[in-house]
Order: C-alpha cells, then sequence, then structure tokens
C-alpha cells in the first residue's frame, strides 16, 4: 500500500517521553496526563518494551502478578508480555487530550527467541564473527516478517504512533554476512589492524565506508516496512524513529558509528525523526568543559537540521530531563542547562520537542516557555 508521507504534523509536537509510569492506578495516570495537557504538552510517547534489568510501570509492579524479566507492555503472542496496560494508558492519554505514541524496540525484540537470526559481530578479542546473544539480523527474511507482524500487533492498539528505538543501529563491527561459510565482508578487506595487536581495529578502508553506506539503507528500509505494516493496521499512524545527534553533528561519526546517513533517512516514510540531542550525554562525550562550548555544540546541530528540510520527516530535538536523585545543586545546574538548551532550540526555529524522561511534573515543568 501506498503511503502519503507528509511533514506530518505542521504545528509543534510537544512530547513527554515516559520511561517509567510512576503512577499504580488509572485515576493518578490520567490526573498526570491532564496536568501534562495543562503544561502545554499534547504528546506523551510511551515506553511499550521491557528489556532484562528496566524498572517495571509501576501500574504492572502493582498488580500482585509474579512479572517476567523482559517483554511487552501489550496483547501479542509473538513475544512474552509483561502486563497488557498499553490500552488503559492510551484511553487515559486520549481522555486528556493527548496522542499516544508506543515506544517500541527492533533489534533487541528478540527476548531470547530461539528461532531467531542473530546479529553477526567481529569480536576484537578473539578476531572471530560471532553471533550476538540477544541482537537480530536486519536483513533476514524471518526477523523481519517477524517485526511487522510483532508492529502490526502494537498498531492494533489505541495508539496515535509509533516510535522506533535507538536499537535500530549498526555497531562499526556488527551486521556481517556468512557467504559459503565465509564473512562478508572480509574484516580484512573494510578494517585497518593495530600492528601490535591484529585483531584490534585501528582505522577503516575505503570499503568500510561503502558497506556502510549499504548497511543504512538496510536499516532504513526494515523501518519503512515496520511502518508499512502498522499502517495496513491504522492507516492515519504517526510514525517516527529515534536518530543519534552525531549524524547532525559529524556526518561521518553517524555513518562509521551507527550506520545511518542523511541519504537513508532522505528516503524514511516516518513523520518525524526524533533526534536524541541529550545535552549533558553532549557534553560528556564531546567532553566540552564550559557552557559556552554546549551551546556552541549544539547551535551547529539545530543549524545544521534547517538544511535537512527537503526531508519528507520533520526533525524533533529530544533533551534529557536531571534525576530525580540528582543532589540540589548539581540538579539545579542541570535545569539551568535544560532551559538554556530549549530556549536555544527555539531561537533556531526548532519547536517540536520531547523532553525525556518525563516521569513527574517537576521534569515536565521545564517545557514551558
Amino acid at each position: 500500500m501506498a503511503v502519503n508521507v507528509t511533514r506530518a504534523e505542521q504545528h509543534p509536537l510537544i512530547g513527554a517521553q515516559i520511561s517509567v509510569l510512576a503512577a499504580d492506578n488509572l485515576q493518578d495516570c490520567e490526573n498526570y496526563f491532564k496536568s501534562l495537557k495543562s503544561l502545554g504538552y499534547n504528546t506523551v510517547i510511551f515506553r511499550a518494551f521491557h528489556n532484562r534489568g528496566d524498572r517495571f510501570h509501576q501500574l504492572a509492579a502493582k498488580s500482585g502478578r509474579k512479572l517476567k524479566p523482559e517483554g511487552v507492555y501489550f496483547a501479542t503472542s509473538r513475544v512474552p508480555v509483561i502486563a497488557d496496560i498499553l490500552t488503559p494508558v492510551c484511553n487515559c492519554a486520549h481522555r486528556s487530550g493527548l496522542k499516544i505514541f508506543a515506544w517500541m524496540n527492533t533489534l533487541k525484540a528478540d527476548y531470547r527467541h530461539k528461532l531467531k537470526h542473530k546479529l553477526l559481530t567481529y569480536d576484537q578479542k578473539t578476531g572471530r564473527i560471532e553471533p550476538e546473544t540477544n541482537l537480530l539480523d536486519p536483513t533476514d527474511p524471518e526477523n523481519i516478517d517477524f517485526l511487522e507482524q510483532l508492529f502490526t500487533d502494537l498498531a492494533a492498539c489505541l495508539i496515535d504512533g509509533i516510535l522506533l528505538q535507538d536499537d535500530l543501529m549498526l555497531r562499526h563491527n556488527q551486521g556481517f554476512k556468512l557467504v559459503d561459510h565465509k564473512p562478508f565482508p572480509l574484516p580484512a578487506e573494510i578494517y585497518e589492524f593495530n600492528p601490535r595487536n591484529p585483531t584490534r581495529i585501528e582505522s577503516y578502508k575505503p570499503g568500510f565506508k561503502q558497506w556502510r553506506r549499504q548497511q543504512a539503507l538496510v536499516l532504513q528500509n526494515l523501518a519503512n516496512r515496520i511502518f508499512a505494516a502498522a499502517r495496513r493496521v491504522t492507516p492515519r499512524l504517526i510514525c517516527a524513529q529515534n536518530i543519534h545527534y552525531e549524524i547532525l553533528y559529524n556526518p561521518d561519526w553517524g555513518r562509521d558509528w551507527f550506520a545511518w546517513n542523511k541519504t537513508a533517512l532522505a528516503g524514511s516514510t516516518a513523520n518525524y525523526l526524533m533526534v536524541m540531542s541529550y545535552q549533558e550525554r553532549i557534553r560528556r562525550e564531546l567532553k566540552l568543559d564550559s557552557d559556552k562550548e554546549l551551546a556552541a555544540a549544539l547551535d551547529k546541530i539545530f543549524t545544521n537540521a534547517l538544511h535537512w528540510r527537503q526531508l519528507k520527516a520533520q526533525i524533533v530535538f529530544k533533551f534529557t530531563t536531571p534525576p530525580t536523585t540528582a543532589l540540589p545543586k548539581p540538579k539545579e545546574k542541570a535545569l539551568a542547562t535544560l532551559h538554556r538548551t530549549i530556549d536555544l532550540a527555539r531561537q533556531r526555529n526548532q519547536r517540536s520537542l520531547v523532553l525525556t524522561p518525563c516521569n513527574n511534573l517537576p521534569a515536565a515543568e521545564s517545557i514551558k516557555e
């Protein structure tokens, strides 16, 4: 089915991404959503997946049932179900005047399913190609069909949209194939190795870039097939995918580290590309010593995004809220940085914003003008 993808919602998307819903009953959930609406939010993004070690949504944790260690929060027979709470949460959001996106993983959605083909990775310790324990191969037809069916089940819920988790990416040593029992490409054809440690990757050969460009197209093809499958169930479903800030800050990093590039994203059938421009992570990863240096890096990202306006998808910037456990002074400093970051984004005409995690009102209040 052909999908006419427009720049979706032309009015700004103001979103609260909820990693752990604190409400342990539906009335408190609805009250929280109504508070978000009063603050100016129009969308909530709800975590519909649960990886081993994640914190449980309280609606599930307080149910009194023994919960599985990993799975999803909606009805499906394809993977383990932690608790089917997405539908009542959707009802709470809609009664509060909010749209609700289900935030869902992809390559990590195997949940140790023995029949799924695993991603092949070059191990720098052993120099061998090894299967990952919990990552799906995005090129395998069985995996593609599995993900299409899983997202079909998700789309049958009362959601308004889906957001693909940032696990839809390939590290620089991931995504090999076996052809006649030999890896393709051969590691020696794409990597320069450290002379003192012959299995350690030192740099990349020209063939690496071409391989990464092909992988970027593979990943985007999978995303588009997921979107198409979900829209066959709900034709007006809004689709979004997470992308890393590096793609806008330094396109070579985006290609080399995640197998994403602008050419592949130009073919996205998503309505939104959500940039994980997490300000404190950017400060840490780029080793920025001052607020001025952080502002310059963010300004570069926001400005470069203006040159992506020819893409069909609308750019949305995501920022992080301080942890609730932070001490008062560090938390106050982090909040000041968040407010400056939001102001700078708006000055650069970036109006669609998401805060994450947005599990409580003190975090949510930072969105106010």
